[in-house]
């Protein structure tokens, strides 16, 4: 019994030409292995990697060079080649097989055909045989490895947008944007793998007023963001995202004990964010939920959390449940949500889609207001929403409510003929 094998140097550099077919030889008649090696060594599109004299052995070489084809005689001492053919169709369904037998063999070559083999030529062999079925296997083989590669060119392109496929699917789920019926399917076609059994939100608003001399504040939000990232998402299942110029945080969580140290964690992060780096960053933690299709409660939250900065001041984390009492906790409330279109337009800056929006809301403000007092109710809460949102997003509110004094003095002060 003798194996004979090329040196790793010669294995490395035909693994890296790609092109060249990689041949395993097995058979037990050594002057036919010498003149199959010969004649395949004339041909520039194949090289043999490695040789053997029995099935056993050529198991073991084919797990370890990985050829594209073991062209194998059928009897062989320890194991045949019909046995060697069923080991490598189970264990490595992508190597080819090809039999060489003699025409008192010719039995077990109909076996082969059950076997799936590709190729079995009847001993002795020509020149011009053995080429013609090696160049045939060999147009088989770059067809599969072009096709291959395309579905690798295309999971790398998908591995490589996937972190903005799910950022866009956590930004529809906050924003309550997501159907119900297309939920687990979006789970599934963005891998996104948090199993919860909680989950919240978190927002973290880096002030772009009080900033350090010469900073731009888009490159110091950016700053805080990696820091968020390094700090607070390690040895967390959480997905990151940047939504309306803040860092956004949805948090895995295995129990609601976890929101206390959650809170505590942001605080000091934001401690250290003005300690460090001069930024004002507020933390705005939102409610815990059970249900990651039910986030946008949790943002809402979270929103409302960083709100209230103007009361406790910057540079701190706020949690929401530790604000507003359990029993008042709810969704969405009603102004804010629909006001939300608004909003957006407003942050984006689009003129024509600002002044859609505001028609739009004050047409709801006439249809469902049908006294004065809900007129007056109902305008305190899109005056409110507005407050809430320049404080979010750093605008100045007197500014665009045209520096009117006392404004919700005002709203109580309409009547009928206002």
């Amino acid at each position: 019994m003798s194996i004979n094998e090329k040196d790793s140097a010669n294995t490395t550099e035909s693994e890296n030409s790609g092109k060249k077919i990689r041949i395993l030889l097995v058979d037990d008649h050594t002057l036919f292995r010498s003149g199959l090696k010969a004649l395949l060594q004339r041909q520039s599109d194949f090289q043999v990697v490695g040789e053997t004299d029995n099935g056993l052995d050529g198991v073991k070489l084919a797990e370890q060079l990985q050829p594209d084809v073991v062209l194998t005689d059928i009897k062989m001492p320890y194991m045949d080649g019909l046995e060697l053919a069923r080991k490598l169709n189970q264990d490595y369904p992508n190597i080819y097989i090809m039999l060489c037998t003699g025409f008192d063999e010719f039995e077990y070559a109909k076996e082969a055909v059950h076997l799936e083999i590709k190729e079995y030529m009847l001993k002795p062999i020509s020149a011009i045989e053995l080429s013609e079925s090696l160049m045939k296997l060999k147009t088989t083989l770059d067809r599969e490895r072009e096709e291959k590669l395309n579905v690798k060119k295309l999971e790398d392109y998908f591995q490589e947008v996937l972190p903005k496929l799910q950022s866009n699917f956590f930004i529809s789920l906050i924003e309550g944007r997501v159907r119900e019926e297309d939920y687990e399917r979006f789970l599934l076609d963005y891998r996104v793998d948090m199993k919860g059994p909680l989950f919240c939100c978190m927002i973290f608003h880096t002030s772009e007023n009080d900033v350090p001399e010469g900073m731009n504040p888009l490159l110091l939000s950016m700053s805080v963001e990696r820091e968020i990232k390094q700090r607070l998402m390690e040895n967390c299942n959480c997905q990151e995202f940047i939504y309306m110029g803040n860092t956004i945080l949805i948090m895995e969580l295995h129990s609601e004990d976890e929101i206390a140290q959650l809170t505590d964690k942001c605080d000091r992060f934001c401690r250290w964010a003005w300690r460090i780096m001069g930024a004002a960053v507020t933390a705005g933690i939102g409610t815990v939920c059970n249900s990651l299709y039910d986030i946008s409660i949790s943002y809402e939250g979270a929103r409302e959390a960083v709100s209230y900065r103007v009361l406790y001041g910057t540079k701190r984390a706020i949690n929401i449940a530790e604000i507003v009492p359990k029993e008042s906790k709810k969704a969405v409330p009603l102004e804010e949500t629909r006001m939300q279109e608004l909003f957006r337009a407003i942050h984006v800056g689009d003129q024509e889609k600002i002044r859609k929006e505001a028609i739009k809301e004050t047409e709801k403000l006439h249809k469902n207001a049908a006294t004065i007092s809900q007129y007056n109710l109902a305008t305190m809460e899109i005056v409110s929403g507005f407050f809430k949102f320049c404080a979010n997003n750093s605008m100045d509110f007197n500014e665009i409510s045209g520096n009117v004094q006392n404004l919700y003095e005002r709203v109580t002060q309409l009547d009928e003929s206002s």
